[in-house]
């Protein structure tokens, strides 16, 4: 996994402005249309079954089994928000 200039700045802003020691960027899986879906959010702490990757002086707390899924990963910031580029999608019925 790795993370773009403009996607580090924005992610460390997002956690500046949530102000809470050990924060870290959440990555996990949820349902989504097309079945699962890799959400991020902010959170304090890892949970079971996470593992931490530290990128740019970021952590990110990783579901371990997404890991396998995250290795040609960037991710990455635009207009649009953010977004994890090359992560292959689990069905046809989403862009």
């Amino acid at each position: 996994m790795t993370i773009t200039e403009q996607a580090q700045i924005e992610l460390k802003k997002a956690l500046n402005s949530f102000n809470k020691p050990g924060a870290g960027i959440h990555i996990f899986n949820t349902q989504g249309c097309c079945g699962p879906s890799v959400q991020m959010d902010i959170t304090t702490h890892i949970e079971n079954g996470e593992s931490i990757i530290s990128l740019q002086d970021i952590d990110f707390f990783v579901a371990d089994a997404l890991l396998p899924d995250l290795t040609n990963v960037t991710i990455e910031f635009d207009t649009k928000g953010f977004k994890l580029n090359g992560l292959q999608k689990s069905g046809s019925c989403c862009d």
